[in-house]
């Protein structure tokens, strides 16, 4: 599914024409079932609205077979990985318990793999909220099934919906001299926080950038920065800067990443 405002294809090719995207890094955004009882492949509208703030066209993935994805994914400059329900725990190797929300075992299925090829393929990768969780069981680490259930703490990370997703929760340090915190300027901040999951066991080749007040996991990223994951929900933040950066450094690293494709093609 294409967003038609900011990207067409050719007639009878279903090729990108990078032209018509208006010189836009083009985002891949992968899609699940929504919560509706009709069957319905839905993403939160805040998620491309800052991306298209942030300067990106957006191409959205909905689960399918795995040679239209590997086509997909060659035609985006990046990835994000939005929120949504849980992983299933069968990713990471364990049993699902009581304390387990929903699942999308087709999401599951779509974006796991997804992440793991992006990577590879060395395309910069946005992790948000289950995004994160996803990109840390793809690279081999697993999770809190419940953070208050497993023992892991106290702290309420999940705030009522009645309270509006832009409502502050707690907040979190980041580490001095990471990524996040070159790419944000700051080493605190408040957040928003809609889980009730977490990162458990970091995945090889991820560190940590970021703690809660209680030690959950608020950000992981690699090496090179070019993956870059967080816990909040900073799409619905980007009335403050902080936000505002964080995505305009990804379209940033998505438009470097397109700019040497071009460098590279004969």
């Amino acid at each position: 599914m294409v967003d038609r405002r900011s990207s067409v294809a050719c007639p009878g090719t279903g090729k990108l024409v990078p032209e018509m995207t208006n010189g836009r890094p083009l985002i891949g955004v992968p899609v699940g079932a929504s919560e509706a009882r009709v069957a319905k492949l839905a993403i939160n509208r805040a998620y491309v609205n800052a991306l298209h703030q942030a300067g990106a066209a957006v191409l959205l993935f909905p689960p399918g077979p795995e040679e239209v994805l590997t086509s997909l994914l060659e035609r985006v400059d990046a990835v994000l990985f939005p929120g949504g329900v849980d992983v299933h725990p069968a990713r990471y190797g364990e049993e699902p318990r009581p304390c387990l929300g929903p699942v999308d075992e087709d999401l599951d299925a779509l974006e796991v793999p997804l992440a793991r090829a992006a990577i590879d393929r060395g395309l910069p990768v946005l992790g948000i909220c289950r995004g994160q969780q996803v990109v840390n069981v793809a690279l081999g680490g697993s999770l809190w099934q419940d953070i208050r259930a497993d023992g892991a703490s106290d702290l309420e990370h999940a705030t009522p919906p009645d309270r509006g997703r832009d409502a502050l929760a707690h907040r979190i340090r980041i580490e001095p001299g990471t990524w996040l915190h070159r790419v944000v300027g700051e080493v605190e901040l408040s957040v928003n926080s809609f889980h009730h999951q977490a990162v458990r066991r970091v995945a090889p080749g991820l560190v940590v950038n970021a703690t809660g007040p209680d030690g959950i996991v608020e950000g992981l990223e690699s090496e090179d920065g070019l993956v870059l994951t967080v816990q909040c929900h900073p799409e619905e933040l980007t009335d403050r800067v902080w936000a505002r950066r964080l995505f305009d450094a990804f379209v940033l690293r998505a438009a470097e990443h397109r700019s040497r494709l071009a460098v590279a093609r004969p």
